[in-house]
């Protein structure tokens, strides 16, 4: 289906108005427009026929019924069910309340102050509270996945990826994620589960402080992978001396090796956070 059409076919059932083009990444088009005469972004998803088409289909109608079940202010909120495209499916679409700001990916090209970073840790660990306690695990918590509000909050996104506990995942043997932004859980073989979520929150926290990552992702993909099982990530304060004992307990725990030796999920680090965080 070409992309002008395809546009033309997902706002008519939607109802979506004002449509613009926003962005395009990963397997979606993002589109800009109201709903009901309220801003709101369209999400657009091909669906290429074939086993992986039906992949597809299946993760995004698991990220709308995961973000329709989530209630947080930290979460991104869906407007619509997700809608198919064409018989046969070319392609699935939904809307989602629109977020001013940019992706965090964005924001990190200097180093973050202190102050700046302990938000990040509270509204994160909120968004994650509220998935794991559906038992939903996101699996791909990276600085393309976090929206920075134009008022300094932050919001998680896309949880396309995302697998519930309770329930087997699309995925099999292979464990998505983002590379330089995955927990050691996410190496072939491993089992994601909600501390791994915490691990990848770390390692925000680690790169927005110190502008590097805590496992050097830019390697072959056996030696990144290796490093994430075997090697333990240093602390936050070799690379940057002055942090606080109380934001340096915080990472250093998000980051440890072993997913027992973590917060557990995202109530244990929300809990951590209002502790050795107090009013920050």
């Amino acid at each position: 289906m070409e992309v002008d059409r395809l546009i033309n076919n997902v706002c008519a059932a939607l109802a979506f108005e004002d449509a613009e083009f926003l962005d395009q990444g990963g397997q979606k088009y993002v589109l800009k427009g109201k709903l009901s005469g309220a801003p709101s972004v369209a999400k657009i998803v091909p669906v290429i026929q074939g086993p992986n088409g039906e992949v597809t289909l299946k993760r995004a109608q698991r990220e709308v019924e995961l973000l329709s079940a989530v209630d947080s202010d930290r979460v991104v909120k869906v407007l619509t069910d997700a809608i198919e495209i064409g018989d046969p499916t070319e392609a699935v679409c939904w809307v989602e309340e629109f977020l001013d700001g940019e992706d965090l990916n964005r924001t990190l090209n200097h180093r973050w102050k202190e102050s700046e970073v302990w938000p990040l840790l509270h509204d994160m660990a909120e968004a994650l509270t509220a998935c794991h306690d559906l038992q939903v695990v996101h699996r791909d918590l990276s600085a393309g996945n976090v929206r920075m509000m134009s008022n300094g909050r932050f919001v998680l996104m896309d949880p396309g990826l995302a697998r519930h506990l309770a329930k087997s995942a699309l995925t099999g043997g292979f464990q998505p994620g983002t590379p330089g932004w995955r927990s050691p859980e996410h190496v072939p073989g491993g089992d994601p589960v909600p501390a791994s979520d915490v691990f990848a929150l770390g390692i925000l926290a680690f790169y927005a402080l110190s502008g590097a990552f805590p496992i050097e992702p830019h390697c072959a993909q056996h030696e990144y992978d290796l490093a994430l099982v075997e090697r333990q990530a240093p602390s936050i304060a070799t690379l940057v001396p002055e942090v606080s004992a109380e934001l340096r307990t915080i990472i250093d725990t998000c980051l440890n090796r072993q997913p027992a030796r973590r917060y557990m999920d995202g109530s244990e680090l929300k809990v951590a956070l209002e502790t050795l965080g107090g009013g920050q």
